[in-house]
């Protein structure tokens, strides 16, 4: 079976300014300067802070992706809702031998070098780990933030959060362990996700424990 070439395109639903054709032009005119034709152009007209997974034109394209096969988008963060969606989303493609070509990003958009097997797994190991590297710096200066605000609103006396009784017994006793570093050397992010809450929620419990 011949393999085929998907480009996929995503616009916000609330984003009434954005336009498909952009990102559609700008991968034709790629296609061209680089002697192929797309085989299929799929979109999902979706909020961006929709996971990958749950758009069902992508989701649909996914089933029919197969060894050998290339997606192209025009911008890499199109295949998340934020950078550890995109890096999920990509390393699940390269498992299944599934070749990305993303046009905003440097290498990554080189048609040569992406249809060289060896060379594409190289670039993309390279760009996972650094999208990976600088996800967790913002989430570093993010975190960083929110301490010198509750700093700041403390030394002004501010009473913060509401009373302990609105955090759960289960989230203080693994809070507390995580704190201690019974949790090794994971994430917030990470130790969110392993106690099914968000990370804002995350922030709002921890607020409060800091606050008593």
């Amino acid at each position: 079976m011949e393999n085929k070439i998907f480009a996929y395109m995503r616009i916000s639903t609330n984003k009434k300014t954005q336009k498909v054709d952009r990102q559609k032009q700008t991968i034709i005119e790629y296609s061209v300067n680089n002697n192929f034709k797309i085989d299929e152009f799929v979109s999902d007209m979706i909020t961006g802070g929709t996971k990958a997974d749950n758009r069902p034109n992508y989701h649909n394209m996914k089933k029919q992706l197969r060894s050998g096969d290339t997606l192209i988008i025009s911008d890499v963060d199109r295949l998340g809702r934020n950078a550890d969606d995109v890096i999920v989303e990509i390393k699940d493609l390269q498992s299944k031998e599934i070749r990305v070509v993303a046009l905003d990003v440097p290498f990554l958009n080189d048609w040569k070098k992406m249809n060289d097997d060896s060379l594409s797994k190289m670039i993309i190991d390279i760009f996972i780990t650094l999208k990976a590297h600088i996800a967790q710096q913002e989430k570093e200066k993010i975190h960083d933030r929110v301490m010198q605000g509750l700093d700041v609103a403390k030394a002004k006396g501010k009473k913060l959060g509401r009373p302990a009784t609105g955090v759960p017994k289960e989230f203080v006793k693994e809070y507390n362990k995580f704190q201690s570093g019974e949790y090794g050397s994971i994430t917030v992010v990470q130790f969110a996700k392993l106690q099914g809450i968000a990370v804002s929620t995350f922030y709002k419990y921890a607020n409060i424990l800091k606050g008593e």
